[in-house]
Order: structure tokens, then C-alpha cells, then sequence
């Protein structure tokens, strides 16, 4: 197993290792570059890291189903698209997206509440995916990266919130037609 310390070094008695100072090294979109940990690009891995874990925690290990495992893949495959630029990681994406436009879905759409566990994690993820968009649509102020690169992840990103928002919709979920009867029932009070 290698060490996870190899790249650090011993100086003067302390511990040195690369990123101690707030930068990292990565690859995006191909190209090596050092950017300050707080930079979109950097973010923006890390909440596709997150999505990506929780799939595979809570809805993997924890629930045990294959919605979770699409999701999960299809986060490593957007995750390894902002690395390398390669538009072939996104193919398992845009299959998954494919197959899910083409299912007929119930008339829902609206406010919910989750009536379960699996629905209530996919309703997480709907929003870490969400999260990981905004932050990618930071990266259109960075002049560094290419453009049509940085759009092509935001659809992607937008499409992976809609593909799981569809899921939710054909699970188990309570719908209502307004917020105010969402808010309603969650306080407990009967809507006229």
C-alpha cells in the first residue's frame, strides 16, 4: 500500500506537504494547474466528491439500491470529464439521461415531502447536484479554462439534477400543488 504521506517531507522537525499552503495541484479540462483551494474548479470537485460518497454510502451501503449506483457513476464520470476535458466520460451520463427521458412518468411535479428513506436521500442528492452546478457556473468567470468545456458540464450537471429529480417523482413522495399545503401538512395542519 503507498504511503499517503510519500509526497511530504520532514523539515526541521515539522511535517511539510503539498497543499499545506492553500494550494493544489490538480489536472482541469487536461491542463496541470496550481490554484488556490478555494477556487470554483477545486469546489467544484469536492462537491462532486460529496455527491458521489453519499450515493454510494447512504444509498449503496446503507439502502442498497441501484438508483444509487447510476448516480454515483455518473458523478465519477462528470468528476473525471472536469479532469481531463475528454467528452468520452460523459457517454455513461448521457446514456443514463437518454434511457430516463424515454421512461413515461406519473403527471407530479410541484412541492413534495419524501415518504421514505431512499426518496428522502435522492432528494439530497437532487440538492448536492444542484450545488455542484452553481459552483460549476462560477468557472464562466475564469478565463483560463475552455468555454465550451465548462458549459458542456453545466448541461450535464442540470440534466444529472433532472435525472434524479425524475426518480424522485417516480418514487415514494407525497405531492402537492402548492408550498402552502407542503407547509401545511409538515406543521401539522389540516388544509381546508
Amino acid at each position: 500500500m503507498t504511503n499517503v504521506f510519500v509526497d511530504c517531507l520532514r523539515i526541521d522537525g515539522s511535517i511539510k506537504c503539498p497543499g499545506d499552503g492553500g494550494f493544489s495541484e490538480v489536472i482541469v479540462f487536461g491542463k496541470h494547474v496550481r490554484l488556490r483551494k478555494d477556487h470554483p474548479a477545486i469546489e467544484l470537485m469536492g462537491r462532486l466528491d460529496e455527491l458521489e460518497a453519499l450515493a454510494e454510502w447512504g444509498g449503496l451501503q446503507e439502502i442498497g439500491s441501484d438508483k444509487f449506483r447510476a448516480i454515483a457513476a455518473m458523478t465519477a464520470a462528470l468528476n473525471t470529464y472536469l479532469a481531463t476535458g475528454d467528452s468520452e466520460w460523459l457517454k455513461p451520463v448521457r446514456d443514463m439521461i437518454n434511457k430516463a427521458c424515454e421512461l413515461d412518468s406519473r403527471e407530479l411535479g410541484g412541492w413534495f415531502i419524501p415518504s421514505d428513506k431512499t426518496t428522502a436521500l435522492l432528494n439530497l442528492l437532487r440538492v448536492k447536484a444542484r450545488e455542484a452546478e452553481r459552483t460549476a457556473v462560477k468557472l464562466l468567470d475564469d478565463d483560463y479554462f475552455p468555454i465550451n468545456n465548462v458549459n458542456e458540464l453545466i448541461g450535464m450537471l442540470n440534466q444529472l439534477n433532472k435525472y434524479i429529480a425524475h426518480l424522485i417523482f417516480l418514487s415514494n413522495v407525497h405531492v402537492f400543488k402548492s408550498v402552502n399545503d407542503k407547509i401545511r401538512t409538515l406543521l401539522g395542519i389540516n388544509t381546508p
